[in-house]
């Protein structure tokens, strides 16, 4: 199970597990990523190409 790391609110960096819903990451970070609610975040980082959390969400924040 790999892990992507992203940054709490206090500015304290911490690892995101890949197995982790999307959902969960759309209301943590208020985002709608596009994708099924029920899909991995390692998945979709896989499907976009991305390496992060935190670049994923910049990209759709971008839009």
């Amino acid at each position: 199970m790999s892990k992507q790391i992203n940054q709490t609110k206090s500015g304290k960096i911490r690892e995101k597990r890949s197995d982790t819903l999307v959902k969960t990451i759309e209301r943590k970070y208020n985002v709608d990523l596009q994708a099924r609610s029920d899909m991995k975040l390692g998945n979709l980082l896989r499907e976009k190409g991305l390496p992060s959390l935190s670049k994923l969400i910049k990209e759709t924040r971008k839009d």
